[in-house]
């Protein structure tokens, strides 16, 4: 499962990059139209949400369980 997150964030990382090309030549004068740019970046904004909500989500887990352990309860890291 890490493995696939690390292809998805990968994948992303790709996607952004190329994306910041695409700006940068319209910046210049290339050809992309702007809703193509905004749904571009609609589309790494949300990319970038899951992946940090994915973070987020084993942080507040483990967190949980610390202070569980603070209270008396046993739960497992």
């Amino acid at each position: 499962m890490k493995k696939m997150k690390n292809v998805i964030v990968w994948i992303l990382m790709i996607f952004i990059i190329y994306l910041i090309f695409e700006i940068l030549r319209k910046i210049f004068g290339g050809s992309p139209g702007f809703e193509e740019i905004v749904i571009g970046l609609l589309i790494a904004n949300l990319g970038y949400v899951i992946a940090l909500h994915s973070k987020v989500s084993d942080i507040d887990s483990k967190l949980s369980g610390h202070i569980g352990w603070h209270r008396g309860k046993e739960e497992s890291i």
